[in-house]
């Protein structure tokens, strides 16, 4: 999951910095060919490229921060495969096999389908809507 932040942040510093400098660029080609001095867009280029500076250094300090380690009697996960101290000893497929040797009588499965389709039960008639066909 901290990739995907790290990366996310990437990306979104390159999409910032590159759009600064798209401000930048534009104003200075705008006012290059028109002569009139103009700084709105120096000034949104330039934030754009230091918030995009910003976010990428962001990104960047995230990647430093390391993991602490488990203490011993943590129940985290380990795989060092003895049971952890939580473990209740619970076995499912121990308790599926009582269930099936001790179930009700009423839960018994159904008869399978014979292969004969002329042997299945026929369906009801349903209602219908509109004329009616003889």
């Amino acid at each position: 999951m901290l990739m995907f932040r790290v990366l996310g942040s990437w990306v979104r510093g390159l999409y910032l910095l590159g759009f600064g400098a798209f401000w930048v660029l534009g104003t200075y080609y705008i006012q290059s060919a028109t002569g009139n001095p103009g700084s709105t867009g120096f000034i949104i280029g330039g934030l754009m490229m230091v918030s995009g500076g910003i976010v990428i250094v962001r990104g960047l300090a995230m990647t430093k921060t390391g993991y602490s380690p488990l203490s011993k009697e943590s129940t985290g996960w380990r795989d060092d495969g003895k049971p952890l101290a939580s473990d209740t000893g619970f076995d499912a497929d121990a308790a599926i096999s009582r269930y099936l040797q001790n179930r009700p009588p009423s839960a018994e499965p159904l008869a399978p389908m014979s292969a004969d389709p002329e042997a299945a039960p026929a369906a009801p008639v349903r209602p219908t809507f509109g004329r009616k066909q003889a």
